[in-house]
């Protein structure tokens, strides 16, 4: 007789150690929430991430930069600087100059009624009033910033930032400006948080606030030395009520850290940082954020390796090991996730929507549409821990998952919608074939989804299953129950 059990840990982040038979787990576009009641079926579900639907498309290629603002939405595609309607409409504004770089958008509000760009090293005014486009500063202009009507810009090259003039980015006196003297490591990264400068070094970081003095008006906070650098320039971004990125200090980089003042926290965790540590694009990581039904996302996508998401809302009871969860596009052809290509968000029109980093795509995000970009679907994995009897062989004789059944499509893809499970019999090294089961046609509340004879694994080794679900609905996982037998 076997004995019926909760799968321990089932509803979780990722979290793959450096050896898989330590720890091996994976979440694929699911997040993890934990309920606020204590009466509900399980403490943490997990839940699906937001999918994503065509607006509009470009005739120019790679998202760089979104912005919106008081009714008014702006984009950089390619070389190009797009209004953007209610409709998603893109009206060409002007055109800028390209280098391997995002680019940066910004507003003085309606002191001066000008948004500010930075692309290619180069700075750009556009007038709200005239809808006229311009550009103002030639190099020196890595990436920009406002702060109490003084647009900012940043010479990544000499470590210096410049002022603009109070309330009109058209012009910048040469002799306003803050180099870098107190450190010796290179401001590389700029970025605006709760009324202070936040000024990023290779090794650690400076904050300046508006200090009302002459000529400069901006001086470094007495607690405003940080002892994180940056690792990702672009890493950088306001999260809630706290600001995150890739940081670095002297003695290495990778770790990600939130800063709720001037004091950052790690929040990363050992196996994200193994991962990064085999990733060659480290320093092009570019930070995103959104919100998505009461939860906020910190997104750190690396182009060429994956997308990380960590969940920063601040009431959120989860170890940070539960928080951090990965995105992906999935690729059919080649069987394998790339890193997540919607990226650069902007909240306009009452409306998420982002970018396509490849490609000149705009789109809507939302928690009711359940595809990815091109169509595609978007599939959705969980591997929970793995079981394991230390003294003795273990056999499963059945698994059952639990969900939310009965979410059918009326037609079409999902209106019998398929969860496949594959299991490992080495503790994550190695996973046998997909075996489907149905999770309900639309109405079939009474569905129960479960597998039999799912295999033993040897003493010394773990069990581990493998859920996988593509279907276009919502799926929703509440956990999972296993039946066991140990060897005698």
């Amino acid at each position: 007789m076997g004995r019926t059990v909760d799968y321990p840990g089932f509803c979780g982040g990722s979290y793959v150690s450096q050896s898989p038979i330590a720890a091996n787990e994976r979440t694929v576009n699911f997040y993890v929430e934990r309920l606020e009641l204590p009466t509900g079926k399980s403490r943490d579900v997990l839940y699906p991430s937001p999918g994503v639907e065509s607006l509009a498309t470009a005739s120019t290629t790679g998202g760089r930069a979104h912005f919106a603002q008081d009714g008014r939405e702006f984009c950089v595609i390619g070389p190009t600087f797009y209004e953007v309607s209610s409709a998603g409409a893109l009206t060409s504004r002007g055109t800028v100059t390209v280098d391997q770089y995002p680019a940066t958008i910004c507003s003085n509000g309606d002191g001066g009624d000008q948004i500010f760009v930075t692309s290619g090293n180069n700075g750009y005014i556009f007038d709200l009033g005239t809808n006229t486009f311009s550009q103002v500063r030639t190099g020196g202009t890595r990436m920009g910033a406002q702060l109490d009507g003084f647009f900012l810009a940043l010479d990544a090259d000499t470590s210096t930032l410049y002022i603009s003039d109070a309330n009109d980015g058209t012009t910048w006196d040469p002799t306003q400006f803050i180099q870098r003297s107190s450190q010796p490591d290179p401001w590389i990264a700029l970025k605006v948080w709760d009324r202070y400068i936040w000024l990023f070094g290779t090794e650690t970081s400076e904050v300046l606030y508006n200090a009302g003095t002459a000529p400069i008006p901006f001086a470094t906070h007495p607690s405003g030395l940080v002892a994180y650098g940056i690792a990702a320039p672009f890493s950088a971004e306001v999260v809630g009520s706290s600001i995150m990125w890739l940081a670095a200090t002297a003695n290495g980089r990778g770790t990600v850290v939130r800063a709720a003042g001037f004091t950052p926290d790690v929040v990363s965790t050992f196996p994200l940082q193994v991962a990064f540590s085999g990733y060659a694009d480290i320093d092009t990581a570019i930070g995103d954020t959104h919100e998505e039904l009461g939860h906020t996302f910190y997104l750190l996508t690396f182009p060429e390796s994956g997308t990380w998401s960590f969940d920063a809302t601040t009431t959120l009871q989860l170890p940070n090991a539960m928080r951090w969860t990965e995105r992906g596009t999935w690729i059919s052809e080649s069987s394998r996730y790339v890193a997540w290509r919607p990226l650069y968000h902007a909240f306009a029109f009452g409306e998420h929507r982002m970018l396509d980093r490849e490609t000149g795509a705009l789109y809507r995000l939302t928690s009711n549409v359940l595809e990815d970009v091109d169509d595609r679907p978007l599939r959705r994995l969980r591997r929970p821990p793995a079981l394991s009897a230390r003294d003795a062989a273990l056999f499963v004789s059945e698994f059952e998952l639990g969900l939310e059944p009965g979410l059918g499509l009326v037609t079409g893809q999902g209106s019998n919608p398929q969860v496949a499970l594959r299991v490992s019999r080495d503790g994550g090294k190695t996973f046998g074939n997909e075996r489907s089961r149905s999770a309900g046609a639309i109405g079939e509340y009474d569905t129960r989804v479960y597998w039999t004879r799912c295999g033993s694994a040897k003493q010394g080794l773990a069990w581990q299953p493998e859920i996988v679900c593509t279907d276009p609905i919502p799926w929703r996982l509440t956990g999972a129950r296993v039946t066991l037998r140990q060897a005698a």
